[in-house]
């Protein structure tokens, strides 16, 4: 699934096996900026994801993106 989504997705969290990972801070051109919740996010997630602790964007591809639900974003089990 490839997520369509708009700037009504700000504020929602981005969660993956009942794991807050971060908050959606911006949508733009479809794709979405997330503030990690560093904690949560494991090495081998940061690097699929192509997080980086140094960055000020971290972009959260659509096709990372399993379901959109209420206020939260779910990633893909595979990731």
């Amino acid at each position: 699934m490839t997520a369509d989504l708009t700037d009504d997705d700000r504020g929602k969290a981005v969660v993956t096996n009942n794991k807050r990972l971060g908050v959606v801070t911006d949508v733009r051109g479809g794709e979405a900026f997330v503030d990690p919740e560093w904690d949560n996010v494991d090495e081998d997630l940061a690097d699929t994801l192509d997080w980086d602790r140094d960055d000020d964007d971290h972009r959260l591809d659509s096709s990372a993106i399993a379901d959109v639900r209420n206020d939260q974003l779910y990633l893909r089990d595979d990731l």
